[in-house]
């Protein structure tokens, strides 16, 4: 249960990695830059092997990000602060549904939750044709 709540909260981070420049999909180590964070810590944020520390989620909310929408789901995605207000608007004239992107990206992690990551080791590996 632990690792469906983290699971969400992953998805709903990703989700904010896709709309934060302005609409448009940061990198993993472009949005980690953003908030003072390492790549890797991001990524274990995202696929629910490290829990959000509070610190990401002071500094989402500085930019404009709920946190509470962020750990829960519920509410609005934007903070109600100005950045918040900057950021909704700002997607709005550019003519972006918040509600088509939220739909993509849950798509894009129902496909993504199958894959599995192998990790293998390789050793040298000589040439025998030479």
């Amino acid at each position: 249960m632990e690792n469906d709540y983290l699971k969400n909260i992953g998805q709903r981070l990703r989700f904010v990695r896709s709309i934060f420049n302005e609409g448009k999909k940061l990198s993993t180590e472009q949005f980690a830059h953003l908030l003072g964070e390492s790549r890797d810590n991001i990524s274990n944020y995202e696929h629910a092997r490290a829990s959000v520390p509070a610190r990401v989620l002071i500094e989402l909310y500085r930019r404009g990000i709920n946190p509470t929408w962020v750990l829960t789901g519920e509410g609005d995605v934007f903070a109600n602060n100005l950045p918040g207000k900057q950021r909704r608007k700002l997607l709005k004239q550019r003519g972006i549904d918040i509600i088509e992107i939220k739909e993509l990206a849950k798509v894009e992690f129902e496909e993504h939750k199958e894959v599995k990551v192998l990790k293998v080791a390789a050793g040298k590996i000589k040439n025998r044709g030479t």
